[in-house]
């Protein structure tokens, strides 16, 4: 397994290059495009609502048939309603989903063609 980790400053103008990295890694890893594109839209998700604090941690862990990536940092100061929407967001695009107030984990793995 490899681990990849990166600390951003928490600003918005990060999410574009963590969603480029999170996709060419999918990509990479043998993601078909639409995997890939869920991948980079839960990416996004997860670490637009955790501009909480000063950073944002994040991390991904490469496997040969899965990808799991953490974000750690807490929730901003948002209504209840749309971090309903995000964890709703999170769920139907990741294969896995937990979520908490201070951390995301998701977890998104490779089809094979042949099941």
């Amino acid at each position: 397994m490899d681990k990849i980790e990166i600390r951003v400053p928490a600003k918005e103008n990060y999410l574009k290059s963590l969603r480029l990295l999170s996709a060419s890694i999918a990509s990479d890893m043998g993601f078909d495009i639409e995997a890939v594109e869920d991948i980079r839209v839960v990416v996004s998700e997860a670490v637009n609502y955790k501009l909480g604090q000063e950073y944002v941690d994040i991390k991904f862990y490469v496997k040969e048939d899965s990808l799991t990536v953490l974000v750690l940092g807490k929730d901003k100061k948002i209504d209840k309603q749309a971090l309903e929407m995000r964890n709703l967001i999170l769920e139907v695009l990741a294969d896995e989903a937990y979520v908490s107030e201070d951390e995301i984990r998701l977890v998104k793995r490779v089809k094979n063609d042949k099941q």
